[in-house]
């Protein structure tokens, strides 16, 4: 075998929505660096409890990093310097706080001023109520925000497809995955691939692995860490002699919960891995995937190695990766 290395409350009417804005057809494309967000609302509130809590919820560590990083990183403005340049933001959160409102309420809607673009209104009659609002939906606002953040890089993965990488993966695996050029196969047999992208300062990739399903204790979070070193001690080496990839469970322990907005059953688990032998390490995440029709389990693993870079939004591309992944019936293939 050829060895590889790699350099809400009861009182409280919250609405989410999902729809686009009013203005239809020619709007501007959005500005703004991947993980930004930006706050409307009045210096007082951004300086007081408002502020303070929308910080601790937007801008909570990711602790499945190497080093903690923010989940997004905010920006303000206030209501009267909102001007058009502003509304171009891709992501926004906006206060309307008025003691007039009757029905506390959040809405979320898309592409308002431009495209793609996520606008967040929380609407209350006081700063307090606002707070709540946030304390007891951060969960959806987080979600949508994530859920934009990957799209955009979906989005953005598209226009520059492999299709090479593409056709392989839909022929021998019955996968349907986005892949953007600059990777290639560093490994690929019948239930195993190693998909790598190696620039100067990082390294992105995507491992896909199959076997054949058994029973539930392979969604177990046990099993899947066990699994997956399994693979890397086999397939993913590194520079030194005897080197091999593995789950680092000491400095932060792997975490895997069920994901509820996949049309098969599947686990997400998130962790850091580590060389055995040697220094490297960094930070990946996994979506392992029931297919009922094939009786198979599915794992879609991206990883990450950049030692000198913020690897937020490196290990979000690659995780739009996998979540573009479709599983194909053989028809389709």
């Amino acid at each position: 075998m050829k060895r590889l290395f790699f350099g809400c409350l009861a009182l409280i009417s919250v609405v989410f929505t999902s729809c686009s804005g009013s203005q239809g057809g020619g709007l501007l494309s959005s500005t703004g660096r991947s993980g930004d967000v930006l706050v409307v609302c009045s210096d007082v509130a951004w300086k007081g409890q408002l502020g303070d809590s929308l910080q601790a919820v937007l801008m909570q560590p990711n602790i499945y990093l190497p080093q903690a990083e923010p989940m997004f990183s905010l920006l303000h403005v206030r209501d009267e310097n909102f001007t058009e340049a502003y509304k171009k933001q891709r992501n926004i959160i906006y206060f309307s706080i008025d003691p007039s409102v009757q029905t506390p309420k959040i809405t979320a809607n898309y592409n308002v001023w431009a495209e793609p673009q996520l606008v967040i209104r929380v609407t209350a009659q006081s700063e307090q109520e606002a707070i709540r609002q946030v304390s007891e939906n951060q969960e959806n606002i987080l979600n949508l925000f994530l859920r934009c953040e990957f799209k955009r890089f979906q989005r953005s993965h598209k226009s520059r497809q492999d299709f090479y990488i593409g056709t392989e993966l839909k022929k021998i695996y019955g996968i349907d995955m986005v892949v953007p050029e600059g990777f290639i196969f560093a490994v690929k047999n019948e239930n195993f691939a190693w998909l790598r992208k190696e620039t100067k300062d990082w390294g992105h990739n995507v491992m896909i692995y199959i076997e054949d399903y058994v029973d539930t204790n392979q969604f177990s979070n046990e099993y899947i860490i066990s699994l997956r070193n399994k693979m890397t001690k086999t397939y993913v080496f590194g520079p030194a002699d005897s080197s091999y990839a593995i789950v680092d469970q000491i400095y932060i322990p792997p975490f895997s919960q069920f994901v509820s907005d996949r049309s098969q059953y599947c686990i997400k688990t998130q962790g850091l891995w580590r060389l055995e032998g040697d220094f490297m390490g960094g930070a990946f995440v996994s979506y392992t995937i029931l297919d009922e029709k094939k009786n198979r389990v599915i794992t879609l693993d991206g990883f990450l190695y950049a030692p000198r870079d913020n690897k937020r939004d490196l290990l979000r591309q690659v995780e739009a990766i996998l979540q573009s992944a479709t599983l194909l019936t053989d028809e389709l293939q």
